[in-house]
């Protein structure tokens, strides 16, 4: 599952809740006053298994989505060279860049490894970790049906460098300072809000740390190299949010996104509003780098952005 590959455009405890508080719509034109309020009505947080086994059943059904690159992201499959292109410019470009605190993001590299989330038969894997230099890489992906085709597509001269875990994104937990690159690509919008920030809190804590006993570059004097996490998703700009009733999704604003990774304890390394090259009748798909937040002074975030 690639989950929400591009579309054409169309309070539980109140922890999630969102600083933007307008209203939103969905794929029938229904239209509601708050994010609240549509959570409450599609029983997301009273009934999660109905909520979740919707998103499951409509990427397990072959019809839908093909085992192939134009069955995952959703009969777009002509974007994809253009989509991996700007993805390799933009962790290309992360390398070159200076951050306050002198951060340091390196790409590849023995024992390096990757994670790519919502993974379907790899695409991102093959087209972007891999080629990048990354030794290992980790594909976390519901569908059984789309990842038994990931060690195929991938190729046998690579497939032997992935472990293939099948599994929600809801409930992958995985270990501390294990990542140093957590891709997350048109699938985040099928967590709830507040599964959205456990599992994004989940994911800043097993980012590579310089100074945690696992790490992976012992002989580099920079004490000061950070794993990242990169979310490149769908967004919306008129309305907070927009919910695809026919597999469970929700498209988020920008600001909605940011908020919930801020309530992650996560805060933004790097953006890219807005891929220029995509089609002017999709959804605008922003790419965001992600570091955890150690300072709880708000001043000291980075948020670089370029459009």
């Amino acid at each position: 599952m690639e989950a929400s590959a591009p579309n054409e455009a169309e309070d539980s405890d109140n922890e999630a809740g969102s600083l933007i508080l307008g209203g939103g719509s969905d794929s029938y034109g229904r239209q509601y006053a708050s994010v609240e309020e549509m959570w409450e009505m599609e029983g997301a947080y009273a009934d999660p298994e109905s909520w979740y086994g919707r998103a499951a059943d409509y990427w397990e059904d072959e019809d839908i989505c093909p085992a192939t690159v134009n069955g995952v992201l959703g009969g777009f499959e002509s974007l994809s060279p253009g989509d991996l292109e700007a993805s390799r410019t933009f962790l290309q470009e992360l390398q070159t860049m200076t951050f306050p605190g002198d951060v340091v993001v390196k790409l590849g590299g023995e024992r390096t490894t990757a994670c790519e989330c919502g993974a379907g038969i790899g695409r991102v894997t093959k087209g972007l970790l891999l080629p990048l230099g990354y030794a290992r890489c980790d594909l976390i992906e519901l569908s059984p049906r789309l990842l038994s085709e990931a060690p195929a597509y991938i190729g046998d001269t690579h497939s032997h460098k992935c472990r293939y875990l099948c599994q929600s994104l809801q409930h992958f937990e995985p270990p501390p300072s294990s990542y140093d690159i957590i891709w997350i690509q048109w699938c985040i919008g099928y967590l709830t809000d507040q599964d959205c920030i456990q599992f994004l809190k989940r994911c800043g804590a097993a980012l590579r740390r310089q100074d945690h006993p696992t790490n992976n570059n012992d002989d580099d004097e920079n004490n000061n190299t950070r794993g990242i996490i990169c979310i490149k998703d769908n967004t919306c700009t008129d309305e907070t949010f927009v919910l695809d009733r026919d597999d469970a999704s929700i498209t988020r604003s920008l600001p909605y996104l940011l908020d919930l990774a801020h309530k992650a304890g996560l805060k933004v390394l790097h953006q890219q509003t807005n891929q220029d090259d995509f089609p002017d009748d999709i959804f605008p798909v922003p790419m965001i780098a992600l570091i955890m937040d150690d300072d709880d002074d708000d001043d000291d975030t980075i948020d670089s952005i370029t459009r």
